[in-house]
């Protein structure tokens, strides 16, 4: 074997184990690597859901935030007489 050839191995031999050690890391997390498509659904759907779940918290933070507004207003103006 000349450098070349040496260099040749060592870099299929780099690629084969970066893929193995991937599937690896993809397996312990509980992706399917037989199925890379629907494990990108699975992906798109969580994104989705992260997504959501924000827009819903600060939509529920301003309702609230609004109402305690509103209740405060009602209290300052209840105290004061109107016409008396």
């Amino acid at each position: 074997m000349n450098e070349d050839q040496l260099r040749e191995f060592a870099r299929e031999g780099g690629k084969e184990g970066g893929r193995e050690a991937a599937q690896e890391v993809l397996r312990a997390l509980g992706v399917d690597i037989e199925h890379p498509f629907e494990a990108q659904k699975d992906m798109h759907f969580l994104r989705d859901l992260r997504k959501g779940t924000s827009s819903v918290k600060g939509k529920v933070i301003s309702t609230i935030v609004g109402a305690l507004a509103l209740a405060g207003l009602y209290k300052l103006l209840s105290r004061i007489r109107w016409g008396a």
